[in-house]
């Protein structure tokens, strides 16, 4: 009779132990429980201007628990691998995304990601937008109580496949050919320099004489050598042995002026005339490799784009389909 009474004592804590821990489990729930944060919608943009979205009982902090998916994985691996089909661009898989220097620059003249095509195809990624990972970054604004901004975009215009030493651009749409890599600038384009560049623009053979634009990464170095100018055979021979010495691109005028100065007049107008961007196309525009594969592309930002942690980067085609994803 004693171990009796001792089995029910024991029986009766343990119901008791039990019903404690579901009555905590339960208040828990209410708070961090799956659905608790699935529906913090952004509020319209009446009663809320300032695009932010808010709930002041919730913690969007906790959001990590909710395992239904609905928000950002940061570090997550790079694609759209994990986006529904009915999201995803028909360009996936062919037109690629990467960072750049989005993590570690943040004047948006020097800001870049990059986009690059590589499938068999051409593709117009003009209309195409760019947005940040700004929105599914909570801002505390009081105690228990905070808001989401709301997302930067970005969408890429047009540009010109050939940057005219007149400045009469021709432009249109930015057609990105197999193997053709854009390199995306977050600010404007570099027109207010005495040769204006106020569009994207296609890269070429000759524009690494345009050394006082502060281009990041800095354009191309492919111009042809000095010496190879056909005219060269008009010049002194210490004219030419000194063009011999110069690298492509070279001002000698403004990067060599010590050398530049102790040659002939008639040597040092040759190489004024000949050493320019301009000089330059007019004498290899029409050449087989004159263009190159890379784009110069500007989103037109006065301020920087893309965060240096915690980032994640979207490219939607025209339609707002996903192409490619990154986060870093």
């Amino acid at each position: 009779m004693k171990e009796q009474r001792g089995f029910i004592m024991k029986l009766t804590l343990f119901v008791v132990a039990a019903c404690v821990l579901f009555i905590v489990f339960a208040s828990l729930a209410r708070y961090i429980g799956p659905g608790t944060f699935n529906n913090l919608g952004d509020l319209s943009s009446n009663s809320n201007p300032s695009g932010f979205s808010a709930d002041s009982k919730t913690n969007p902090l906790l959001d990590f628990l909710d395992t239904s998916g609905g928000s950002a994985s940061f570090g997550a691996p790079s694609g759209v691998s994990n986006t529904p089909a009915s999201s995803r661009s028909a360009y996936a898989g062919r037109i690629s995304l990467s960072s750049g220097n989005a993590s570690y620059s943040n004047q948006p003249f020097e800001e870049y990601v990059t986009i690059r095509n590589s499938g068999k195809g051409s593709v117009s990624i003009t209309g195409w937008t760019l947005t940040n990972g700004k929105g599914t970054r909570p801002i505390e604004t009081s105690q228990n109580s905070y808001i989401y901004p709301a997302a930067d975009s970005a969408t890429i215009g047009q540009g010109t496949e050939f940057l005219d030493p007149s400045g009469a651009f021709q432009v249109g749409p930015i057609v990105l050919r197999p193997g053709d890599n854009a390199i995306v600038t977050t600010g404007r384009p570099f027109s207010q320099f005495p040769f204006s560049i106020y569009t994207s623009f296609r890269e070429n053979i000759c524009e690494g004489y345009l050394k006082n634009y502060p281009f990041d990464p800095p354009l191309n170095q492919s111009c042809p050598y000095p010496a190879n100018d056909p005219a060269i055979r008009t010049v002194t021979d210490e004219c030419y042995d000194y063009m011999q010495s110069l690298s492509r691109c070279e001002d000698p005028e403004k990067y060599d002026k010590t050398r530049f100065e102790l040659q002939t007049m008639q040597c040092r107008n040759f190489m004024t005339s000949r050493l320019n961007y301009p000089s330059c196309v007019a004498r290899n525009g029409n050449s087989a490799g004159f263009s190159t594969n890379q784009w110069r592309v500007f989103l037109g930002k006065g301020r920087e784009l893309w965060a240096s942690q915690r980032e994640t980067i979207t490219l939607y085609d025209s339609k707002g389909l996903i192409v490619d994803q990154i986060s870093y």
